[in-house]
């Protein structure tokens, strides 16, 4: 008996900008493709344990499913064939010169962009998302028609990606128009904008009063021919996916991040993958390092044991044990000032970055270390931060709206003072002091691993293997507090790794 591998064909067509169709296999065939977009759904409450990422009646596949339906077929043997469409860097145009040398990933990803229109680009933390996604802007203005949408979370990261386009643009190109959808304010009638998410749910919801606003959003947004999505890994729920999928037109697609899928979350990852397409392009931490794009860096976590600390949580609840044995506790916040005594004495510019508002407040007043946060009014945080930077040395802490797109080179040493699991915000933590500058080319993390029972060890041993996984064991270095010569170890090891 002849077996059904070597009777099964699939025949893969792509039918619209955002859909395959496999209906031209056969039988055999078609149980693949249904068997490789068949997912176990992890989660042991979920409605239906099985996840499909296909469409049984119609036969088709959204465009990001393509790749995992492939290696499927490939690994078991499977004959297929994908006729698609054939995209390339429009002809005569040139990429920027400036991505070239220890930029040349830039140029790499503008290219294998162009190749699919659809996709997500992978690059590091300080590795130039930003303006990898101006040069394509620029490609696309100038070669095509239609309108970009650049979307984002994070007023911060809103004004930056506006001073980015400009600055990338303007010295050679021209005046650079930008409309803004932010807070209440919908202007979109310039060919390129940069909306606040936030703005745009609210414009659309249920709530909002202002029947304009909200049909010239609606009106754009179904005409748009160009959307791109900063810092995808966290505008991606199902509520923002939603919105993206008003835009019934578009014929180009670009996801930015440095951690696209988070660990553990299968459900929501494929709804990503199977929406903005796959990976396009990705390059190492390690790789930019190599180029100089990215400051060489070394980890040392204190060892903090709460297992024999008096305490007065009754109960077994997380958050109040974070409260009580994090942020209120005289003997973690104690250490915290000991290594703030070594750095100052260094004089080695920090930044301290917390999640808590309430714990950034608290070692304000136990350090004088000036606190900013989402409360703090845009003046005062871009004072505090201009007077940081400008500064020899000097210290800073923030919270989480300095956890992502905030460029600072400068920075030496980066303290994540409130621990916590998830491994992208690790990641994004870590890469604000990334960046090298004419007289910096090593960095410096500190991070505490709280010994608590199951609460704290679990999610300090999960960023200790993210650390470990980005730059190997034997450059991540663990210090017991309570081992009498702790400070004196870290202090003579941070001045031997900056050459002091």
């Amino acid at each position: 008996m002849t077996s059904i591998v070597n009777k099964s064909k699939v025949s893969i067509l792509r039918v619209d900008n955002m859909t395959y169709s496999f209906a031209g296999s056969n039988k055999g065939g078609i149980r693949h493709v249904a068997r490789a977009l068949t997912f176990l759904n992890p989660d042991p409450f979920a409605y239906s344990h099985r996840i499909k990422k296909f469409n049984a009646k119609d036969r088709t596949f959204q465009i990001g499913m393509l790749k995992t339906l492939e290696t499927y077929l490939n690994e078991n043997g499977i004959e297929y064939e994908v006729e698609d469409y054939a995209y390339a860097l429009p002809e005569g145009v040139d990429i920027d010169d400036r991505m070239t040398g220890k930029y040349i990933h830039q140029s790499h990803a503008v290219r294998r962009f162009f190749e699919r229109r659809f996709g997500i680009i992978v690059v590091p933390t300080r590795g130039g998302k930003t303006f990898i996604a101006a040069e394509i802007m620029r490609i696309f203005l100038a070669t095509d028609e239609g309108n970009f949408l650049f979307v984002t979370d994070n007023r911060t990261l809103f004004s930056q990606a506006i001073n980015d386009f400009r600055t990338f643009y303007e010295p050679r190109y021209g005046e650079l128009r930008i409309g803004e959808i932010r807070e209440g304010k919908i202007d979109v009638t310039e060919r390129v904008t940069v909306g606040m998410i936030q703005t745009i749910q609210s414009t659309l919801s249920n709530r909002c009063k202002d029947a304009v606003k909200k049909r010239t959003l609606e009106k754009y947004l179904k005409e748009l021919k160009f959307l791109a999505v900063d810092e995808i890994h966290e505008n991606a729920s199902d509520s923002k996916l939603k919105i993206y999928r008003k835009c019934k037109k578009l014929e180009y697609q670009l996801c930015l991040s440095a951690t696209p899928y988070r660990s553990g979350a299968l459900v929501q990852n494929l709804k990503l993958r199977e929406w903005s397409g796959d990976v396009v392009y990705e390059i190492s931490e390690k790789t930019l390092k190599d180029r100089g794009v990215l400051s060489d860096y070394r980890v040392f976590m204190l060892v903090v044991n709460h297992n024999d600390i008096e305490y007065s949580v009754a109960q077994d609840d997380y958050e109040l044990y974070r409260k009580e044995l994090i942020f209120n506790s005289a003997y973690r916040n104690g250490v915290l000032r000991k290594v703030i005594e070594i750095l100052q004495r260094l004089n080695l510019k920090t930044l301290l970055l917390f999640q808590s508002i309430e714990h950034g407040k608290r070692v304000e007043r136990l350090t004088g270390i000036p606190f900013i946060s989402g409360e703090t009014s845009n003046e005062d945080r871009e004072r505090a931060k201009t007077e940081f930077l400008n500064a020899t040395g000097g210290m800073l802490s923030a919270s989480g709206i300095f956890k992502k797109g905030v460029t600072l080179p400068s920075v030496e040493v980066m303290i994540n003072i409130d621990g916590g699991l998830e491994d992208a915000n690790t990641i994004q933590r870590k890469g604000r002091v990334l960046g090298t500058t004419d007289t910096k080319d090593r960095s410096l993390i500190l991070d505490f691993f709280d010994e608590f029972d199951a609460y704290f060890t679990d999610h300090s041993a999960s960023r200790l293997q993210t650390y470990v996984d980005a730059i190997g064991e034997r450059n991540v270095g663990i210090l017991d507090t309570e081992v009498d010569d702790c400070y004196e170890t870290l202090e003579r090891w941070i001045r031997k790794w900056f050459r002091l």
